[in-house]
């Protein structure tokens, strides 16, 4: 399983952040530009998928999301990755680029630490579904190098509001709904520093004399007015110093709030990685799950394989057994028709022999009948010859 890096993207719309998939990030030394890719694995229409490129500057080991301002630099980038999605789609590994194409090169980003993104100001572009993980791929097996410096000075983007005005509201409502002033805390930002004393404007320091505690110079006037102006300077002081005070404490208390809502934001953060890391132990669950349920269907289907081939076997041995019994039967046929024709036969035989046996009986019977009268006849001569010698 391939764990794919992720970037914190804040949308327009949405309380909580949402996390991209990082695809790829590529330097173009041409324009001296880092460009990343990300997507949100938001499906266009069937086999589509949107991805966005953004513009990624590196000062001082700090990287920084932002748009691509310049349209000569996004044309650029987009040819770039062009040319990453077609040596993506070959399969082939990155070399050198020809002619015809703008050299480039990815850029190694393990172990940095990418800030929240807006991907409403990053330029988006469809592409092949089937394309975001080769690039990821690509992405990961690739050799990297280091991305380009910028050269300006980098300020972070903060968004302020005047929500942030109001001590009252910072002081009472520290759990209250984030203000707009912080919703890029998670940003790369440098420290705050101290605003200067804004003294207003109806304030005169005119009178103030150069040294606090020195008497002022009366000269020609009276002293009552110098005692006046005295006074006046003094109330004047006295209300510019109640002004500081309460700016430094709506300062300690913006700081205050500031430290709360950072505090608040690591713990955020914390719970982020807890449920991450909880997703990615119940994914490994799940896998393992379907492992385990993937194993048994193959055991269920060896089975039934057996259980098929065996039943396969019992009707091959049942259709030899019909196939011999209706070769019995169709003998046991030709056998009943030969005893038929026989009997048949025998039947006119023994009619036959009938007709011969009263033939025979008629001719036994005149046989005797015959030897009765040669008999009798044998018996008549004697006596007429005896008659006839003695004569």
């Amino acid at each position: 399983m391939m764990l794919l890096r992720t970037l914190v993207l804040e949308r327009s719309g949405e309380d909580a952040p949402v996390n991209g998939a990082l695809l790829c990030g590529f330097a173009v030394p041409q324009i001296a530009s880092n460009f990343l890719v990300y997507s949100l694995d938001e499906e266009t229409e069937p086999g589509n998928s949107r991805v966005y490129v953004a513009a990624l500057r590196k000062k001082l080991e700090r990287y920084f999301l932002g748009g691509v301002d310049a349209q000569e630099d996004l044309q650029v980038a987009m040819r770039v990755f062009k040319q990453i999605l077609t040596l993506a789609a070959s399969g082939a590994r990155s070399g050198n680029a020809t002619e015809t194409q703008i050299p480039y090169h990815f850029v190694d980003l393990k172990g940095c630490k990418l800030p929240p993104a807006r991907p409403e100001d990053h330029h988006s572009v469809i592409i092949k579904k089937a394309l975001v993980m080769k690039v990821i791929t690509l992405g990961t097996s690739a050799p990297a190098s280091p991305a380009i410096e910028s050269a300006t000075l980098i300020v972070p983007s903060i968004r302020f509001s005047s929500q942030m005005v109001s001590p009252p509201k910072v002081a009472s409502q520290p759990d209250s709904a984030q203000p707009p002033l912080l919703e890029q805390l998670a940003e790369p930002q440098p420290e705050p520093q101290p605003e200067p004393p804004i003294v207003p404007a109806s304030t005169e320091l005119a009178p103030v004399p150069p040294v606090l505690g020195a008497r002022p110079t009366l000269g020609a006037q009276p002293e009552h007015n110098s005692l006046f102006e005295v006074d006046s300077t003094l109330t004047n002081l006295a209300r510019v110093a109640q002004d500081l005070t309460q700016q430094k404490q709506v300062v300690l208390k913006q700081e205050e709030a500031l430290e709360q809502w950072r505090v608040r934001l690591q713990q955020d953060q914390a719970d982020l990685e807890q449920k991450r890391q909880e997703l990615v132990n119940r994914t490994l669950e799940k896998e393992a799950t379907l492992q385990l349920q993937a194993q048994a269907l193959d055991s269920r289907e060896a089975q039934l394989a057996n259980d098929s081939s065996a039943q396969q076997h019992e009707q091959r041995q049942l259709d030899e057994r019909a196939h011999a019994l209706e070769k019995r039967v169709s003998e046991i046929k030709s056998q009943e028709s030969l005893v038929h024709l026989r009997a048949e036969k025998v039947s006119v035989t023994i009619a036959q022999l009938s007709g011969l046996r009263q033939n025979l009986h008629a001719m036994l019977t005149e046989l005797d009948q015959t030897l009765d009268c040669l008999a009798k006849t044998e018996l008549a001569q004697p006596s007429d010859d005896f008659w006839a010698i003695s004569v």
